[in-house]
């Protein structure tokens, strides 16, 4: 079964060649393209999509708009964004804002299949070459060094892969897991730290000292 991605995105080249390349790759089709906020919005197409592959930079709201949006509505598909900006304010405000993925144009297309797969499956990615800079935003707010949560070595491990923004695959090379197995090791550290996403463990693991960058 394909996962169906919507994509809203100004450049008509570069959308072309995602909409082209992507599901010949495998895993996942198109539903839907707009090239602004507003149309995407307003294209019935977006309801039926599980990903939505966002750009920033477009005429009208633009993205980070357009994510308050899809967050007031009662259902919405997970945010993958899909940008050149790399300002670390900009990084920080759309996964605050409900982003679950940052990833720069330029990313080879696997990674952007798997990323598009990850936030399906409610996990969160971040372009490794923003990752350091954006987690670091957490730092000013450190918590009580010595906490543990009862993780063991092999989950901090993963935690310090977390924070350098790879996907479960990636992970699971890292590791030499499974995806699957990658998946039940996260749901295990999510229910020994109370949270329900890869930004908030990867947040207190900083704070607690148990991630370094």
């Amino acid at each position: 079964m394909t996962l169906p991605v919507y994509l809203c995105e100004d450049n008509a080249l570069f959308a072309r060649d995602l909409m082209d390349k992507l599901p010949r790759l495998g895993g996942l089709r198109f539903c839907g393209h707009a090239a602004c906020a507003e149309d995407a919005l307003a294209d019935p197409g977006l309801e039926q999509a599980d990903v939505l592959l966002l750009d920033l930079e477009m005429p009208g709201g633009g993205g980070l708009w357009c994510i308050d949006q899809l967050v007031s509505r009662e259902r919405f598909p997970e945010v993958l964004v899909l940008t050149s900006t790399e300002a670390d304010d900009v990084v920080f405000q759309a996964i605050q804002k409900g982003a679950a993925g940052y990833l720069l144009k330029g990313s080879p297309l696997r990674k952007i299949i798997s990323a598009v797969q990850d936030v399906a499956e409610g996990g969160c990615v971040i372009d490794s070459r923003l990752a350091a800079r954006f987690w670091n935003l957490f730092l000013s707010a450190r918590g009580r060094q010595g906490q543990t949560y009862d993780l063991t070595p092999e989950e901090v491990d993963l935690l310090n892969l977390l924070a350098r923004g790879l996907s479960n695959p990636e992970l699971g090379s890292a590791m030499g897991r499974r995806r699957t197995n990658i998946k039940k090791m996260l749901a295990r550290i999510y229910r020994k730290m109370n949270v329900a996403s890869r930004v908030e463990a990867v947040r207190l693991a900083m704070q607690a000292g148990l991630v370094e960058l």
